[in-house]
Formats: C-alpha cells, structure tokens, sequence
C-alpha cells in the first residue's frame, strides 16, 4: 500500500482554513447585522457564534489533515486500483482495470504550488463512478495514469 506525498497536509490545511474564513464571514455578518435586526430576544451575545466557528475550524485544521492522511492508502494491484481512506468513515474503493473508461490527471493552483496533483480514474457505471487519488506527485500522477490507460482488457487474459 503506498501513501500520499506529506505535502497534501498543508493543501488539505489551507482548504479548511479557507472554508473556515468563509463561515466565519458569513456568520459575522449574521451575528452582526441580521440576527440584531430581526430576532431581538437573541439570547447570545454578539460574535459568540462567530468566534465558535473559528475556533472549531482553526481546531479542525490543525488536527484533520494529519488523521486524513494517515488513513489513506491506495495500491495497484494485478487487476485494479484499490483505495482505503476516511477518519470517521471507512471507505475501501476498487476500481477493475476492466470498468476504466478514461483517466485524468488533475492540479488545482495549491498542487501546482508543491507540485502535486489528483489522479481521477473514470469507471463505468452510475453512481460515484469515478475515484480521485489526491496528492501524488505530479510525474507519477502522469506515469500512472499512463500504465493504467495502457492495460486493455485483452492483458489481463
């Protein structure tokens, strides 16, 4: 089983504390302007619920990534793409080179920043029908999705 590349913390750390200016934006101007206005029996005071969010996101941020991390796993066996992640919820994906229809390589600005980027790998079917390896490096991303566009079926015969 192989691990991500250590960089994708920092990425999955900058995502959360992004979100997490975002909600407290949103819940300052709640907190501040809107809750005032129209429920004036409001019974916490001002910024109680905004600083909460950004307590809980600043706690989230410092301590997510590491768990995340830690419990994603993948491996290329002899027949498929097996995956094993999640903190609080266990996921074990398979994705059989047989039901590959198309594969992407993916960088978002941060991965261009660390040189990282996802493998997105395309399977038929209906539902969640694709499968996304984040934070690998950028050659390796491309060298594997070479390899897997390479096995055709009459391969695994």
């Amino acid at each position: 089983m192989y691990s991500l590349d250590p960089a994708v913390k920092i990425i999955w750390t900058i995502n959360i504390i992004m979100r997490t200016l975002f909600y407290t934006i949103f819940f300052a101007v709640l907190d501040f302007f809107v809750i005032p206005n129209f429920f004036s029996d409001w019974i916490l005071p001002k910024g109680i619920t905004t600083l909460l969010i950004f307590i809980f996101g600043v706690i989230v941020a410092a301590i997510y990534p590491y768990y995340y991390y830690k419990y994603w796993k993948f491996s290329v066996r002899e027949d498929e793409v097996y995956i094993e992640r999640g903190v609080l919820t266990r996921v074990k994906t398979t994705a059989p080179y047989l039901r590959i229809q198309h594969l992407d390589v993916v960088q978002s600005v941060l991965d261009r920043i660390y040189g990282l980027g996802k493998l997105v790998i395309y399977t038929a079917g209906t539902r969640g029908a694709d499968v996304t390896i984040p934070g690998l490096p950028i050659e390796y991303a491309e060298q594997l999705r070479d390899r897997l566009k390479n096995v055709t079926p009459e391969d695994e015969v």
